[in-house]
């Protein structure tokens, strides 16, 4: 295994903008994205309120049904004592969801053990679960190889209606019959049948997608000591009781402060990717096991088109005396995460930075301050069969990612292979032809002008045929050079599937099942610089 660095530009403006320094969007943050903001973030959290020691054994509870490391216990005695965290989080995805999440994993471990050595004082990494999260149809869903192409693998959900990830009660006959159809799409190899054993070993245990997911998360980096706690878990809603309360008092200014921030935020040539709302009281509140995204109006929380209702008394009496009901949407989630921890950074991808920027004003509001809003480290696996086409065809990766050669590699190929002599007969026998029927018309019309359209029926009928004849031809050439485009093909899915980065689609599974269940710990131990450069690993 080998790690090379490049740089590879974000398809997000803002986020190429907030790497690159411009001012523009920088003044929406407390801080740059640098290692060293960190001395002066370290000044602000002295006062942090957090009761540290209330919180160690929140997260001991939660994470204790999968072992608690010695590492995880390490960090969590530094916590109690005084540590602050470098966060990150994601939705419960299936075997993890998506490379990226593991790639936000190794980037807490990463840039804490960096931020202990710099400040002399310990860092500690968490994972903050979005179990919170309703949306089952972003979770539930694996990508595959499939002849040559990227195929989506969906999981049928509907039947947990708009159960959140921590409360749907995973139906184990589908997920099991789910899951051996993707690992029936993976190659067998020596660890094949070890991987297997150990996924479903986990889903046997689990409760739920949470439950699934927070297994295969404490597997990856129980050595680590990574601490990870599910922001559904009903623990950490009762010790966020008071907090709710101050989202409830303080809505109407946030979602103003929230929907003027955008509105700027488009005038300086930025999306407004939130859609804020004036009227939004951006919580959700649980009702008969739904969860529903409330609306403000005056002193009146409503939801589902006024379906449902409370006061401000009563919407106060239930952060009070059941916040379990209760949960944050994207505006809220950020400003509950720096509630409850001493933040010293942030790690986020590119969508939850872009969200990030409206909220700076909100964090005000509350008396905070935004903590340190770092990218993730970026990261692409390069299969050996993958770095052995690359040299067949003497490319690189950053050719592929940046350059986005393949297309025109194909391009090129295909103008090379065409049998351009016998389609420019086939063309000009058209030309031939439609003259012809030119004359054909004419003489027929004075006959009769019904006969005009049977004629030109009967011409499209013939070109028809010729450009039918035109595409057996093509598709025979191509298929004499199908190894070639179908290298291509594979370089292509492989480091761009759907025209997008690998970590976005591909989970980490297919990569393990080759190189060992160990493949995460190895990357580890990787000397990764937290900078700007894509990580490219050589496996």
């Amino acid at each position: 295994m080998r790690l090379e660095q490049h740089y590879a530009a974000s398809p997000s403006k803002l986020m190429r903008d907030y790497i690159n320094g411009e001012h523009t969007i920088r003044r929406y943050f407390s801080y740059e994205p640098l290692q060293s903001q960190f001395d002066v973030r370290l000044e602000k959290l002295r006062t942090h309120a957090a009761d540290r020691e209330k919180l160690s054994a929140i997260i001991r509870s939660f994470m204790e049904p999968n072992g608690i490391s010695e590492a995880a216990a390490v960090h969590l005695n530094d916590f109690e004592n005084g540590a602050p965290v470098v966060v990150t989080g994601q939705q419960a995805g299936l075997l993890s969801g998506p490379l990226y999440t593991v790639h936000k994993a190794i980037s807490v471990i990463v840039l804490a053990q960096q931020a202990s050595e710099q400040l002399k004082t310990k860092v500690v990494p968490v994972f903050w679960i979005a179990g919170e999260d309703h949306d089952l149809a972003e979770i539930s869903h694996l990508y595959r190889e499939v002849n040559h192409r990227v195929d989506k693998l969906n999981f049928p959900h509907a039947e947990y209606g708009k159960n959140s990830a921590s409360t749907a009660v995973l139906n184990k006959e589908k997920v099991r019959s789910f899951l051996e159809e993707y690992f029936r799409s993976l190659p067998e190899t020596e660890h094949s049948r070890n991987l297997h054993q150990l996924v479903f070993s986990y889903l046997d245990k689990a409760s739920t997608f949470t439950d699934f997911f927070s297994a295969i998360l404490n597997y990856f980096f129980h050595e680590e000591g990574l601490l990870y706690i599910d922001a559904a878990y009903p623990q950490l809603r009762q010790y966020e009781s008071p907090y709710f309360v101050q989202m409830i008092e303080r809505s109407e200014e946030i979602a103003a402060s929230v929907y003027e921030t955008e509105q700027a935020l488009t005038q300086d040539g930025y999306s407004a990717v939130i859609g804020a709302e004036k009227n939004a009281a951006n919580l959700f509140v649980a009702v008969k096991g739904e969860r529903i995204l409330l609306q403000r109006e005056g002193r009146k929380f409503s939801g589902n088109n006024g379906a449902i209702s409370f006061t401000y008394e009563e919407l106060m009496d239930i952060a009070k005396t059941a916040p379990e009901r209760l949960s944050n949407n994207v505006v809220t989630r950020p400003i509950m995460q720096e509630m409850v921890f001493p933040v010293l950074a942030f790690v986020g991808g590119p969508g939850e930075i872009a969200y990030w920027a409206a909220f700076k004003g909100a964090f005000s509001l509350l008396e905070m301050e935004m903590p340190v809003v770092m990218p993730r480290l970026n990261m692409t696996l390069i299969t050996r069969q993958t770095e052995a086409l690359l040299k067949k065809y003497r490319l690189t990766v950053m050719d592929v990612i940046n350059e986005k050669k393949i297309t025109a590699l194909k391009t090129e190929l295909e103008d090379a292979i065409r049998e351009k002599k016998a389609e420019l007969l086939i063309d000009k026998l058209k030309e031939k032809l439609e003259a012809e029927y030119t004359e054909i018309n004419e003489q027929f019309t004075q006959v009769s002008r019904g006969l005009a359209p049977i004629v030109e029926k009967n011409l499209q009928i013939h070109l028809k045929q010729l450009t039918f004849l035109k595409h057996k031809l093509q598709d025979e050439v191509m298929l004499q050079h199908s190894t070639q485009f179908n290298h291509y093909a594979f370089i292509e899915n492989e480091l761009l599937p759907n025209n997008g980065f690998q970590e976005r689609v591909y989970n980490p599974f297919p990569y393990l099942n080759l190189y060992g269940l160990d493949l995460v710990k190895d990357i580890l131990k990787l000397r990764i610089s937290y900078d700007k450069n894509h990580k490219i690993i050589y496996l």
